[in-house]
């Protein structure tokens, strides 16, 4: 297995870096079997491992996320209610023709947008989305998939194209986007409590309504129609692809955009996102399809392999620097001012290098002053910098600074201060001759 390197980073506070998504490491030997992948790390901003990842693809329920991300953050109240228009008979028929999954909604049906809401996402109700970009588009749906497209750029997405609510209709119609895309997306969705509440959710009981007047489900609760339950089937305890770290989020089909499957994992203290698309239509051998065995396989080889390192270590000197004028020490301990968390695993070599420092540093010297700075390299490459800052204060003595200010006129003073001793020396000896008393003859 190629080196694990780990590439980006959480800052504490006044921290500067710098981030590289430049991912080339191999995943375990068939892990992945899929046409476009990112899986990165939410703690660290790290992308541990891509691929075809800016692929121009059909995202098919994928689409979903973008639709229930902006009924989230539309700020409506999910407990209105909502009847079903006959304008949306034609796309309620198609979605049938083209055999798309539904949530068994009705034409003139009154529901709230909350089952919207988890219809939409749960079951992956193409019915459930068209509706809820009717009510956002307040009946103009080609409006509701501008804001779609709008939402899109805001985030980043360069590659990204929405012309349906639901993603049944892929290249051909320009419903479109790429893995890279998508996991943006994601974030934001992840980002969301409400949605990823509803998509934790394994299944989601219909009230009772119009059009589903008596409860269709043995076992139903009082005032519930029928149950939904989560195409996510690695949510599903009673599943072999069960992974308790699975946190959501939404899957995809169609034969044109393969299996898709956007997930997050929490695990270890650490959180994960993952996209996958494009894997075969086929179902493996044990009937599972071949996204949920890749994002299996890339979690648990990442989960294993990769830990949270904080560095550098701040109560630990990086590096010393001679000091000026100071009577107390001759150099001055420089410590990281805050540290930078960076993924790493059991091959990776970590340095941390210091850099730009000054050849010295003249007292006095205050307690946090910034000197330089610390550079960490893993595998050889930069991932991060901190400032290098001192620990404590250095007073200045004011014998070394004058000392030290003098010294260039250190021959002159001692030639001015002999001349000036022969001065002296010259004038108290005339001075003494004049004062000589007269001799006496006799």
């Amino acid at each position: 297995m190629k080196k694990c390197l780990a590439l980006a980073l959480t800052l504490a506070a006044a921290l500067t870096w710098a981030f590289s998504a430049a991912a080339g490491w191999e995943a375990p030997e068939g892990a992945v079997n899929a046409e476009a992948v990112v899986l990165y790390n939410v703690d660290t901003g790290t992308v541990v491992y891509e691929k075809n990842s800016r692929q121009v693809r059909a995202a098919a329920s994928l689409t979903k996320m973008m639709t229930a991300l902006l009924l989230a953050e539309s700020g409506e109240d999910l407990s209105q209610a909502f009847t079903i228009p006959e304008e949306l008979r034609e796309e309620f028929d198609r979605i049938q023709a083209e055999n798309g999954s539904d949530a068994d909604l009705k034409i003139g049906e009154t529901v709230t947008l909350e089952s919207l809401l988890y219809a939409c996402l749960l079951p992956s109700g193409n019915d459930a989305a068209s509706a809820i970009a009717y009510y956002l588009g307040n009946g103009d749906m080609q409006a509701f998939f501008d804001r779609m497209n709008a939402r899109a750029a805001q985030l980043g997405c360069e590659n990204t194209s929405f012309t349906c609510a639901h993603g049944l209709y892929g290249l051909e119609y320009g419903n479109h986007s790429t893995a890279w895309d998508m996991f943006l997306i994601g974030k934001a969705f992840r980002e969301n409590d409400l949605l990823m509440e509803v998509v934790t959710q394994t299944g989601y009981w219909m009230p009772l309504t119009n059009m589903h007047p008596e409860a269709e489900s043995a076992g139903a609760p009082a005032g519930a129609a029928y149950y939904i339950t989560t195409t996510n089937v690695m949510q599903l305890p009673d599943q072999a692809l069960y992974r308790p770290y699975i946190r959501g989020i939404k899957t995809g089909f169609t034969d044109e955009a393969g299996r898709c499957f956007v997930s997050s994992a929490e695990s270890g203290g650490m959180t994960w996102l993952l996209v996958v698309m494009g894997a075969p239509v086929q179902l493996a051998q044990d009937g599972f399809n071949w996204a949920f065995h890749t994002t299996a396989g890339l979690y648990d080889w990442a989960l294993v392999n990769f830990w949270p390192v904080a560095l550098p270590n701040t109560e630990t000197p990086v590096a010393s620097v001679p000091v000026k004028w100071c009577a107390e020490a001759e150099t001055v301990g420089l410590y990281a001012a805050s540290t930078l968390t960076t993924l790493q695993c059991a091959d990776s070599t970590v340095e941390v290098v210091a850099e730009g420092l000054p050849e010295t540093l003249e007292a006095p010297v205050q307690a946090g002053q910034t000197a330089g700075r610390a550079v960490v390299y893993v595998d050889g490459e930069a991932v991060g910098t901190v400032e290098l800052v001192t620990a404590g204060a250095c007073q200045r003595s004011a014998w070394l600074y004058y000392k030290e200010q003098l010294a260039p006129f250190a021959p002159a003073l001692i030639a001015a201060a002999a001349l000036a001793a022969l001065l002296l020396f010259w004038a108290a000896r005339g001075a003494k001759r004049r004062k000589r008393p007269a001799s006496v003859r006799r």
